[in-house]
């Protein structure tokens, strides 16, 4: 029974649905055909026609830029990419010598292992740098701005305490 059903619902559907596409048509053949006016529109023009009658056209949306980074931005990140590069090289004076020094830090494994401890501390200078720039582009310069100051200042207490040590090196 329901399949008899089904089967005599169909024709009833297919009708409704080619009355409606036929109907469709017609209001078509029957729209006004646009004016001189509206015809000789330039593609560059605000307006266009239509079928029903002149609307603006939708301009397209320009990307705003994101907020960039200043000079005082750049400067401190360039400081701490600075200071990266001078730990690394303090480091590997301090591991020259064994006897007297030893990192407390970083793993043994990744000290000693000079490409390495050389790619941690790009990554470490690339890190910061992505830091910085999201804060920037979700307006948190000020954040990213202290942030950077404080990272600066303990990276350069750092860097400074590694060459005063190395330079109390005892005499051989």
């Amino acid at each position: 029974m329901k399949f008899l059903s089904a089967v005599l619902l169909l024709p009833v559907l297919s009708l409704s649905t080619t009355a409606r596409c036929s109907a469709q048509s017609a209001m078509l053949v029957d729209a006004p055909v646009p004016s001189e006016a509206t015809a000789t529109t330039q593609p560059g023009d605000p307006y266009s026609s239509s079928a029903m009658g002149v609307y603006p056209v939708q301009q397209p949306q320009v990307k705003e830029k994101g907020p960039g980074l200043h000079w005082l931005d750049w400067s401190m990140l360039g400081a701490s990419a600075a200071l990266r590069a001078l730990d690394y090289t303090s480091t590997e004076k301090a591991l020259s010598e064994p006897q007297y020094y030893h990192e407390a830090v970083l793993p043994k494994a990744l000290v000693e292992n000079k490409p390495a401890f050389a790619a941690f501390q790009a990554g470490t200078v690339v890190v910061n740098y992505e830091a910085y720039r999201l804060l920037v582009r979700h307006n948190m310069r000020s954040l990213a701005r202290v942030s950077q100051y404080v990272y600066v200042g303990a990276m350069t207490f750092q860097v400074a305490h590694n060459y005063q040590t190395l330079g109390q090196t005892p005499a051989n």
